[in-house]
C-alpha cells in the first residue's frame, strides 16, 4: 500500500491537491492547523502552518511552517523563478517569522518544512544543505517532509490499522490496482465506502472516516489518470459525492464546526467529480460526438444492447455535468457565472450531438432510460433550449410504437444484464406481456408529448397502448419520509409507486396531465428534502441516475410546462 500512496503523492499538484491533503493529514494526526492555503492574498511564503510535535526535534511542541511544492524539487524549482523554493524560504525568514507569527505562538520553536510529494533531488541537495546551515538558529530549524514521510504519515494516520481494517485495505487496493477494469474497480470501491460510512457517527470519528474516503478517492483518481482510464474514477466520484452528502445531512445543525468540516469534504469530492467528468466526457468523448456512429463503434461490441446501454450511460453523464454547472452558475455573478453557463451549454451541445450521430439513443431499451431523457428535458428548459428537447422526445415517440407492433427490441422493465442480453427471447404473447408488465417510461413520454403539444405522436402512442399494451401498468414513483434514509448511500428505493393512466379511459376522461398534477400536489415530500430546500437539485438527479431510481413526476411535469 505504501508504494501505491507514494506514487500517488509523486503526481499530486500543489494547488487543489497537496495543499488540501496536508492540512487534513495534520489535523487527523492531532496537530492544530492555524493557517491554510488562501487564494488572492499574500501568505509570505507559508502555505500551511500548524502547531504540534516536531518529529525531527524530539517531538517538542513547535510551530511548523510548510512550503508546499509538487513532485521532485530540481534546480529550476530551487532557484529558477520568484516562486522557487529558495525565494519562498527567504520570504518566510524576512517577513513571516519576524512579523506574522501569532502572539500566542511566538515562544515556540519554529520548524520551516519543505513539503513535497517527491523528494529534493541530488542536483540541489548541496544547495539545500548550505541554506539550512546558514540560516538555522537555536529556535529555528529547517525540515524536509518528502513523499516517503507523507506516505508513512498517511499510513499512520488516515490508513492506520485501528481505523482502516484489513478488509477495507483490501477493497482499496483492489480498486486502485484494477482501475483499468472499471466494473471490478468500482465494485471494490463501493464495498470500501459501504464499510467506511456504515452507521457513520456525527462526531469527529465519523468525520475522520470521510477524510479516509476522500484520500482513497484522490488516490484512485490519480491512478486513473496515470492509467488513462477514467471510467472507474468517474463512477467512484459520483458514489463518494452521495456518501459525503448523506454524512452531511446526518450531522446535527448545532455542530457548526463539524458541519463546516463535512461541507468542505463534500465540496472537495464535488470538485474532483467535476474535474474527472470534464476530462472524461468533454475532452475524451466530446471530440468524437460529431462523427456519425463513432461512439457506437467505440463500444466495440456486436451486441445492440451493449451499445444502447453504453450510449445512454454517457449521455446521462454529459447531461448531469451540465446540470451541476447550471447550479453553480445561477448562484454566481460576473465572469464565474458566465463561465459556468458556458460549460453548461457545452455539455448540452455535446449531448445533442451525441444523439444526432448515434441513432440508438432514439430507441431506449430499458424502462429506466426515462431518467436520462428526463434529465435532458430539465437541462433543455434551464438552458432555454426546450425545442431541442421536444425534438428528441418526439423522435423517441415516433419510433417506439413500431417497436411494440413488430415486437422488435421493445423497451422493457428488465434491468438484469443477462435478461437484457437475451431480450427479446421470442415474440410470443406470454414473453411480451411479461417484459412490458410495468412502465415509468411510457407515462413519462405520454405526459411529455401532451404538454409539448406533439398531438400526432401522442395519438399514435396511445393507439398502440390501447391495442397492444392494455396489460401494462403505467406508474410513477414519489418519495416518502423515509426516502432520504437510503437514497444517497445504498440507493434503496423507499417511496410510493402509484399506478396512473386508468382515469384517462374512465367516464370522467381525466387527462394524464391532470392526474399527475394531483399526485404532485398530494405527495409533496420531495420539496421538503434538504436537497430541494437548498436548491441543490443536481445532487438528487445524481442519486437517481447513479442508483437507477425513477425520476419523480415533480421533475417531469411542472418544469416542462
Amino acid at each position: 500500500m505504501k508504494l501505491i500512496i507514494r506514487q500517488y503523492l509523486q503526481n499530486m499538484k500543489e494547488r487543489g491537491e497537496l495543499d488540501i491533503l496536508l492540512p487534513l493529514l495534520l489535523s487527523e494526526l492531532g496537530y492544530e492547523v492555524i493557517h491554510r492555503p488562501q487564494s488572492g492574498s499574500r501568505q509570505a511564503g507559508v502555505d500551511v502552518a500548524a502547531v504540534g510535535p516536531d518529529p525531527d526535534g524530539d517531538e517538542e511542541r513547535s510551530l511548523l511552517l510548510f512550503v508546499i511544492k509538487p513532485g521532485n524539487i530540481g534546480r529550476v524549482d530551487w532557484c529558477g523563478s520568484p516562486q522557487a523554493v529558495r525565494s519562498t524560504l527567504a520570504d518566510i525568514l524576512d517577513d513571516y517569522v519576524p512579523h506574522r507569527v501569532p502572539e500566542q505562538y511566538r515562544d515556540l520553536p519554529i520548524a520551516i518544512c519543505v513539503c513535497t510529494g517527491g523528494e529534493i533531488q541530488e542536483t540541489v541537495r548541496q544547495n539545500w544543505r548550505g541554506f539550512v546551515e546558514q540560516h538555522s538558529k537555536d529556535r529555528l530549524h529547517f525540515r524536509e517532509w518528502n513523499g516517503d514521510r507523507l506516505a508513512n504519515l498517511i499510513l499512520k494516520g488516515i490508513f492506520s490499522p485501528e481505523l482502516l481494517d484489513a478488509a477495507h485495505r483490501s477493497h482499496f487496493q483492489k480498486a486502485v490496482v484494477l482501475v483499468s477494469e472499471p466494473e471490478d474497480s468500482y465494485r471494490s470501491f463501493r464495498e470500501l465506502l459501504d464499510g467506511l460510512t456504515e452507521n457513520i457517527e456525527a462526531d469527529r470519528k465519523g468525520t475522520m472516516r470521510l477524510h479516509q474516503m476522500l484520500t482513497c478517492l484522490w488516490i484512485l483518481v490519480s491512478n486513473g489518470f496515470d492509467a488513462g482510464n477514467l471510467d472507474a474514477p468517474y463512477r467512484a466520484c459520483e458514489l463518494a459525492m452521495l456518501h459525503a452528502w448523506d454524512a452531511l445531512q446526518r450531522c446535527p445543525k448545532r455542530s457548526k464546526a463539524r458541519l463546516a468540516e463535512r461541507q468542505e469534504i463534500f465540496n472537495h469530492v464535488l470538485g474532483l467529480y467535476l474535474v474527472v467528468g470534464y476530462k472524461l466526457v468533454f475532452e475524451k468523448i466530446g471530440p468524437h460526438t460529431e462523427n456519425q456512429y463513432a461512439l457506437s463503434n467505440a463500444v466495440q461490441s456486436s451486441s445492440a444492447i451493449d451499445v444502447n446501454l453504453a450510449l445512454f450511460e454517457m449521455l446521462g453523464r454529459a447531461l448531469l455535468l451540465g446540470h451541476w454547472h447550471h447550479y453553480f452558475g445561477i448562484q454566481k455573478e460576473g465572469e464565474t457565472r458566465t463561465e459556468n453557463m458556458r460549460k453548461r451549454d457545452q455539455f448540452f451541445d455535446l449531448a445533442i450531438s451525441m444523439i444526432n450521430t448515434n441513432p440508438t439513443l432514439f430507441s431506449p431499451m430499458r424502462d429506466d432510460h426515462h431518467i436520462e431523457i428526463g434529465i435532458l428535458m430539465l437541462l433543455a428548459e434551464d438552458s432555454g433550449r426546450l425545442p431541442d428537447g421536444k425534438k428528441y422526445v418526439r423522435e423517441i415517440a415516433k419510433w417506439m410504437p413500431n417497436r411494440y407492433i413488430r415486437r422488435s427490441y421493445w423497451p422493457t422493465w428488465f434491468r438484469d444484464y443477462r435478461k437484457l442480453a437475451r431480450h427479446p427471447v421470442d415474440q410470443g404473447e406470454n414473453y411480451f406481456k411479461d417484459s412490458t408488465l410495468v412502465s415509468v417510461l411510457v407515462p413519462f413520454l405520454l405526459l411529455g408529448l401532451e404538454r409539448l403539444g406533439a398531438s400526432a405522436e401522442l395519438g399514435e402512442l396511445e393507439k398502440v397502448l390501447f391495442r397492444h399494451l392494455s396489460h401494462m401498468t403505467m406508474q410513477v414513483w414519489v418519495p416518502c419520509e423515509r426516502t432520504g434514509d437510503t437514497i444517497w448511500r445504498s440507493g434503496e428505493m423507499k417511496g410510493i409507486g402509484i399506478p396512473v393512466g386508468a382515469a384517462r379511459y374512465s367516464e370522467n376522461n381525466i387527462s394524464l396531465s391532470t392526474e399527475i398534477s394531483e399526485i404532485v400536489s398530494e405527495y409533496s415530500q420531495l420539496d421538503k428534502t434538504e436537497a430541494f430546500e437548498r436548491g441543490s437539485v443536481p445532487i438528487f438527479l445524481t442519486a437517481c441516475r447513479h442508483h437507477r431510481i425513477p425520476l419523480p413526476p415533480h421533475l417531469w411535469l411542472n418544469r416542462q410546462s
